[in-house]
């Protein structure tokens, strides 16, 4: 391990008796000091006070010939540091003295010396980061080296505890504090969590208190609990889910560090391997599962966005066959997928279950309370609730909450399944749960003949038809979930595989979403809908006529508005046919065919289909539209003389995201 002499500026190593020491905690920025930076600047100040002394020829006060500075010279050199030069009979300056990060290093070793400290460590310059093995270790003992410092500095240089002239009148420094840059950073949650005593300082390290003084502001804008807070021993007791809820809305420069910031808090080590992306995130919840019995790693997913705060949950008999909307990873993807799960708390095992599980090449192997929900009318097979050993805190302590499973054709291998519910498990349904060891696949590539389906984000982006008033006011299925603040919805994507594990190609298009964009001012709106081609997965929008205006019919906004929204429904319900052009069905072009539309959470079977169900009640054949848009013309109350094209066009930006474009545009009659 290697120290910063807070005196001498120098880095010394230490491999057994490291002295005590204070560490720094900071957030990156431009011009941060290096391990070849500090040893470059240790020769250059020993070069000049060999040359002072020898042209002086003796010593001077402020200096050793060992090229030793007394303490009183490191508060001189701070001041000077402050106006970028050094100036006066020091004669000490190098160029890369005047680095931004160079401050902080000598606040940190000033503090420290006032602080009876002969040493401190700075993560920027106390690790050879051209050693790959060197940056290995470090990463993997920070933790334990955070936890035995005696002291932590946490700079958050973007706090200005005085007046600021930047600072919102109505603004005091504590608002600046919980809005600090720090409180968002991956790396620095180890750094609040393991040091027992941590000093905050803010812009020219004046002191803005200590983690005890601050606890209930720390509380409130990191949702960490007073008491691991205040007692580093107590992460080990908080649950996984928990832990990995502190780290949801924290970020880091590079993916894989999302993971790797992660290790001490969970007790583990792995290996480095910058490249490889989200795979260290997967790794890291492996080993987490090597260590560990805590079954809230599977809990992520359970808990959305609107159901963080709340305590009610569906439960296993209110559940409907349409909450069902695709399979989702075995494993998180990232800590965001922990969002809200703070109040997960760990539960005791039932007596007769085996606590044990583990990876295999067939999945998450594990033991689990089951519950089993009957056959899918949708796909003919058969759901189960889970119960995991949790419950949420200030809950019954009986309950447990549950994730859905679905049978595969494997034996004994089940696909995590995709709900629009919570799930919790109550004490009288866990009676009714049978205990049964089962594989948790982490594919569903590897079983034919199974009903495939993924979860897509809709963006939609209207904003020429925002400023005249136009917004969604309805959409169904009612699972889309439109979120009105970022102008997204989940949409339910789907990949229909044959008996053979082979992608059927015959003509169907699929039916996501229905939208109602309404305008009250004008009292008018019009229905819209996203469509995707199965065989090819591309998408294209087809747009109703507008209805007529308010004011020509009964001027109640609230009727025209219901009777839009029954319009929506009906289209949902039967959605009818389209002509297509065939270039993207079959390759062939100039043939135009008739395409069935279908509901994804109507879709039937084949052996569904063999019996005789239709897919499509009374067809409704409408223009080809397979080049991506669509256009409708909405007459204008207060121009007349005018009319409104809305232009509508969707396209796929990325894997698993549609983008709706709505453009309105006037054009004269």
């Amino acid at each position: 391990m290697r120290l910063l002499n807070a005196t001498t500026l120098r880095v010394e190593e230490f491999f057994n008796d490291v002295p005590p020491h204070a560490i720094l905690s900071h957030t990156w920025g431009d011009e941060e000091m290096t391990l070849a930076d500090m040893e470059t600047i240790a020769r250059h100040r020993q070069q000049m006070v060999h040359q002072e002394a020898n042209g002086a020829g003796t010593r001077t006060p402020s200096s050793d010939v060992d090229g030793s500075l007394t303490p009183l010279i490191l508060p001189q050199v701070l001041t000077a540091s402050r106006r970028n030069s050094l100036s006066g009979p020091l004669g000490l300056t190098h160029p890369l003295e005047r680095k931004k990060g160079f401050s902080k290093v000598l606040y940190a070793c000033s503090q420290a010396e006032k602080d009876d400290f002969q040493y401190v460590w700075v993560d920027t310059c106390c690790i050879d980061k051209t050693s790959s093995s060197e940056l290995s270790e470090a990463i993997n003992s920070m933790f334990s080296w955070y936890q035995s410092a005696k002291v932590c500095y946490a700079y958050l240089e973007d706090v200005q505890r005085g007046n600021s002239k930047n600072r919102i009148a109505y603004r005091s420094w504590k608002d600046d504090f919980a809005r600090s840059r720090w409180f968002t950073r991956g790396w620095t949650l180890q750094e609040l969590l393991a040091p027992r005593d941590v000093r905050f300082f803010g812009a020219g390290w004046e002191e803005l208190g200590t983690k005890a003084s601050l606890y209930r502001l720390i509380e409130t804008t990191t949702g960490i609990d007073r008491r691991t807070l205040a007692e580093p021993n107590l992460i080990n007791k908080a649950s996984i889910a928990r832990r990995m809820s502190w780290a949801a809305h924290r970020r880091t420069t590079r993916v894989e560090d999302t993971a790797y910031c992660l290790i001490g808090i969970f007790g583990v080590s792995m290996p480095l391997l910058y490249g490889e992306g989200d795979n260290a995130f997967l790794r890291l919840q492996e080993e987490i599962i090597r260590r560990s019995s805590d079954q809230t790693i599977l809990a992520w997913g359970i808990l959305n966005q609107e159901q963080q705060l709340v305590t009610h949950h569906v439960q296993v008999d209110e559940l409907q066959d349409s909450a069902f909307t695709g399979t989702m990873p075995t494993l998180a993807q990232s800590p965001r997928d922990f969002a809200g799960m703070g109040r997960v708390v760990r539960a005791p095992a039932a007596r007769n279950r085996v606590v044990d599980y583990r990876i295999t090449n067939m999945g998450l192997q594990i033991e689990l309370n089951l519950i089993e929900l009957g056959v899918s009318r949708h796909t003919g097979q058969t759901h189960y609730a889970a119960a995991l050993d949790c419950h949420l805190q200030s809950e019954n302590p009986q309950d447990r909450l549950g994730i859905l499973l679905t049978e595969t054709e494997a034996s004994n291998v089940l696909l995590r399944t995709v709900t629009t519910e919570s799930l919790r498990i109550s004490d009288e349904d866990m009676t009714k749960t049978q205990a049964r060891l089962v594989y948790i696949s982490t594919s569903v590539d590897d079983f034919s003949g199974y009903y495939q389906s993924r979860e897509e984000r809709l963006f939609v982006v209207a904003n020429d038809l925002v400023s005249p008033g136009y917004e969604i006011a309805h959409v169904e299925p009612k699972y889309s979930q439109w979120n009105p603040e970022f102008r997204t919805m989940r949409l339910m994507g789907l990949t229909v595989m044959g008996t053979e594990g082979k992608e059927d190609t015959d003509a169907m298009v699929y039916q996501l979403v229905v939208i109602v964009f309404f305008n009250r001012h004008l009292g008018t709106g019009f229905v819209t809908r996203i469509l995707v081609d199965r065989a090819s997965g591309a998408c294209f929008v087809d747009m109703a006529g507008p209805r007529t205006r308010a004011d020509q019919i009964d001027r109640d906004e609230k009727r025209v508005l219901k009777q839009l929204k029954a319009d929506a429904d009906s289209l949902w319900q039967k959605p009818g046919s389209v002509n297509l052009p065939a270039a993207g069905l079959t390759g062939k072009l100039n043939h135009v065919e008739t395409v069935a539309i279908i509901n994804p959470d109507t879709h039937r079977t084949e052996a569904d289909s063999e019996v005789g169900e239709s897919v499509a009640e009374e067809p409704k054949v409408k223009e080809p539209g397979r080049d991506l848009c669509g256009q409708i013309l909405i007459p204008e109350k207060w121009e007349r003389e005018h009319q409104r094209m809305v232009e509508a066009k969707v396209s796929r930006e990325k894997k698993d995201v549609i983008v709706l474009e709505m453009k309105s545009l006037l054009f004269a009659t």
